[in-house]
């Protein structure tokens, strides 16, 4: 009897999976994202051959360009395409009533949207690297530590989860797309807002790395290559801990301003281990994710439905 129950559960959820996975496929928010982020991939590798063939000057090996990463703001882009409708479009489509009349718990809903997106955000860096790592090998030589590139993959899966739970959040308080999407954007806006002018005005552009941002600028000591220590960055900053977990990032911290003539912004630079930078980022992703992710479940599964 137990075996049945546990049998006919894993059903429900796969036929969950399998709806929330196609109806999150053919959204065209996401394709024209995806895409735009596939062509913008392709322009930052081609701009360096077109500079190089008019210059003459030969385009230097690089065997990390592989392991890197979407912007922050595109990161941000996919979580609104894959999240801003999922909880809300529910109420605003009137599916909720018929959603929830089947013999599902809301809880099970609700992680098969969660599961369902991770596996489509999967899919789709898998994409982005493959086309990345072939461009890089084309242009930049062959590519050290491809290896690694599962962890890559999984730093910029728990970058967009951080930003995916937000949108969950504002989705499941306001069960309205439109302010999922306005909402999370004001609120990327406003921390970067605050963050730049605390920076540069009070010196505390340390809160950068307790934030989802891209954090502060550095640079691995030991390979010479750039990179940023926020949470946008836990792909580039978990793979590069894997390949050598002794490194040291220098990261420069904007300290000030000074009033001129000239004005100018004043830096500091700091030696950081990169066992440290991807602790902090994991712990600050870990400290929004999971109480955005909770606090979201929780309306869900008390949500009213109006007829």
């Amino acid at each position: 009897m137990e075996r049945k129950k546990k049998a006919s559960s894993l059903s429900k959820f796969r036929a969950l999976l399998k709806y929330e996975i196609l109806w999150n496929l053919r959204k065209r928010k996401f394709q024209a994202i995806l895409l735009i982020i596939i062509l913008v991939q392709m322009i930052a590798f081609v701009v360096p051959v077109i500079f190089s063939s008019i210059t003459g000057q030969a385009i230097q090996q690089d065997p990390y360009k592989a392991l890197s990463s979407p912007s922050g703001f595109f990161i941000f882009l996919i979580a609104i395409a894959i999240g801003m409708n999922s909880i809300p479009e529910e109420f605003e489509h009137g599916r909720a009533h018929i959603l929830f009349s089947k013999p599902v718990s809301r809880s099970m809903i609700f992680l098969a949207k969660i599961v369902a997106a991770l596996i489509i955000l999967t899919i789709a860096y898998t994409i982005l690297y493959l086309i990345g790592l072939g461009l890089s090998y084309a242009i930049y030589g062959p590519q050290d530590y491809v290896i690694f590139s599962p962890i890559l993959i999984l730093g910029i899966l728990l970058s967009t989860i951080l930003y995916l739970s937000m949108v969950f959040f504002l989705g499941a308080v306001s069960k309205s797309s439109i302010i999922a999407a306005l909402g999370s954007f004001g609120i990327l806006i406003g921390l970067g807002i605050t963050v730049g002018i605390l920076g540069v005005f009070a010196g505390q552009a340390w809160i950068a790395d307790y934030i989802p941002s891209g954090g502060q600028s550095g640079m691995i000591v030991d390979n010479g290559m750039f990179i940023q220590t926020g949470t946008d960055n836990l792909g580039v900053i978990l793979s590069q801990l894997a390949i050598n977990p002794n490194a040291n990032v220098n990261v420069t911290y904007v300290i000030g301003y000074q009033l001129g003539p000239p004005p100018t912004i004043l830096y500091e630079s700091q030696i950081i281990p990169i066992s440290q930078v991807a602790l902090r980022a994991l712990g600050v992703a870990s400290a929004y994710i999971l109480p955005l992710m909770l606090v979201a479940w929780i309306l869900f599964k008390r949500s009213e439905i109006k007829e």
